[in-house]
């Protein structure tokens, strides 16, 4: 009988064991396919942002993919240990953060244009509201320093930064758990002061949760306005326990969206057509006309981007990074794709600066691609300038190129109405003739094409700090991630280039004209 009893218990030591394994290894399947789907997501990413002005895809998950891979490693170890019957094995499999991992992932999956994944921000204190990760006329990381202050994770940035969902693992249980354990009796108050009901719940921790979440949006800005704010309770029903769904009011009070498992729709399954949802192409909404800032017909009527160019004594240190830049990685190869066979346009004023930089520094090729890409001569068609450019490049150049480029008007069809006073006040600040670049192109509703990121950042902070734009959409901008100059002449040969300072389109107000204007060798620009 013992014998028998032995055997019985033999068997179930087995058995059991043979559950936690096949268990773990469930655990670990599981991983492995988030693993590939975030993999996939990231490929996606890399195609769809390619040739982005910053590296996008790296930042985007990264610390949601080492989080990730981390638990894969953890997993597969505890697999491996349970084999080797490690007795304490199990429970290290146990305490996996896959239940976590996966509910944020799948909040991924139902959201639309992701920012970021498992973002950390900064909760302040604020003097003033600061930039957030997101899209406001290009993507950027935003102002958050999490680790000079204090720090709060965001799970997943969505909505192209307008949208912040914190997951939280809280069960029902441990809500009651924790109303039991601060001694909080509310349900037969009669008190309808928000602030107070609250108050009420105040030290409950998923209130303090939702709290920071609150707090932390309000101190950052995308597009003139605060993040709208999400909390995802997968493992909480509501309208099981009036004490429960007390403590969910209280959340949705501090102005908070809260969302439960019973009203949470499940994730779709990873496709192609998901992930442009999930990460849409920022070439996707491109305007059928383009508008050109000076900074791109510059490179592409540049010697830097159609030739090879062997530096000179004379080249300044701009000039060998340039011509360094373009033996890795082809300005055209970036600039042709974009402009496919795109209507391109560009202001009086930037051509007329234009025109000046070819007259003063460009040498004669490029002063001859500058005519094929602006020239004004009727007689040559589209065609034949494509063709005369073949030869002044070793690069293939499309035939769908469309040159010349238009000229317009940058009030064209008085387009200009449509900014706000206090709008053109923080245009200002942009120096024509890039000041009319992209005021036409914002108020014309156009694409606009530059290679200058750093005014690009600027205008995004100056116009963060207006209290709306009302309804006109935010400018629609491509910056290219780099520039190519002129090559240009030794200095000894090159006229001399003086800018006036301000706004002097009808009369020189800054002097300029008076000083330069009687010398033959300045160009007043």
């Amino acid at each position: 009988m013992a014998s028998s009893i032995d055997s019985h218990s033999l068997d179930d030591v087995a058995q059991d064991a043979a559950a936690r394994l096949a268990a773990s290894e469930g655990l670990l399947k599981r991983a492995e396919s988030l693993q590939s789907e975030l993999q996939r997501f990231a490929d996606h990413l890399a195609e769809v942002y390619s040739d982005y002005f910053q590296h996008m895809p790296t930042y985007m998950h990264t610390s949601f993919t080492s989080e990730l891979r981390a638990e894969v490693e953890s997993l597969e170890k505890g697999v491996r240990d349970l084999k080797s019957a490690d007795a304490l094995a199990s429970h290290r499999v146990q305490s996996t953060n896959l239940p976590f991992l996966e509910p944020v992932w799948d909040t991924a999956k139902r959201s639309r244009d992701v920012v970021r994944l498992r973002c950390a921000v900064s909760t302040g204190p604020f003097k003033n509201p600061i930039l957030a990760p997101g899209t406001r006329i290009v993507r950027t990381q935003g102002e958050s320093k999490p680790f000079r202050s204090g720090s709060f994770i965001i799970d997943v940035v969505a909505d192209g930064g307008h949208s912040w969902y914190k997951v939280s693992s809280m069960t029902n249980k441990r809500l009651l758990f924790d109303l039991a354990k601060e001694a909080i009796y509310c349900g037969d108050s009669d008190d309808e002061d928000t602030g107070a009901t609250t108050q009420d719940y105040s030290d409950i921790p998923l209130v303090k949760l939702a709290r920071n979440l609150a707090n932390t949006a309000k101190g950052h800005r995308i597009q003139t306005k605060s993040p709208n704010t999400f909390l995802v309770l997968p493992r909480i029903k509501e309208g099981e326990y009036p004490e429960v769904d007390g403590i969910l009011e209280a959340c949705r009070q501090l102005g908070v969206n809260v969302l439960c498992g019973d009203a949470i729709p499940p994730a779709p399954p990873l496709s192609d057509s998901l992930l442009h949802i999930m990460a849409p192409s920022p070439r996707a909404n491109f305007t059928e006309v383009l508008n050109i800032d000076t900074s791109l017909l510059v490179a592409l009527a540049s010697d830097f981007s159609h030739t090879t160019v062997t530096k000179q004594p004379w080249f300044s240190h701009s000039h060998n990074d340039h011509a360094d830049l373009e033996s890795e990685r082809s300005m055209l190869s970036l600039v042709y794709p974009i402009l496919g066979n795109h209507k391109l346009v560009c202001t009086q004023e930037a051509a007329e600066t234009f025109s000046h930089i070819v007259d003063t520094l460009a040498t004669d090729s490029e002063k001859a691609r500058a005519y094929l890409i602006l020239g004004s001569d009727p007689k040559k068609s589209q065609e034949q300038r494509v063709e005369e450019l073949r030869p002044l490049s070793i690069h293939e150049v499309p035939s769908c190129l469309q040159i010349p480029i238009c000229i317009v008007d940058m009030n064209e069809n008085n387009c200009q109405d449509r900014l706000t006073g206090p709008i053109k006040k923080k245009l200002e600040t942009v120096l024509n003739p890039g000041r009319s670049v992209f005021s036409y192109g914002w108020a014309s509703g156009l694409t606009t094409m530059t290679c200058n990121s750093v005014v690009i950042k600027q205008l995004e902070k100056d116009l963060e700090q207006l209290p709306t734009l009302g309804d006109l959409a935010w400018p629609s901008i491509w910056a290219f991630p780099t520039s190519r100059p002129f090559v240009g002449v030794p200095k000894n040969l090159r006229k001399r280039v003086r800018k006036h300072i301000g706004d002097c389109s009808v009369t020189c107000t800054c002097g300029v004209d008076e000083l330069y204007g009687h010398q033959s060798n300045v160009t007043i620009i």
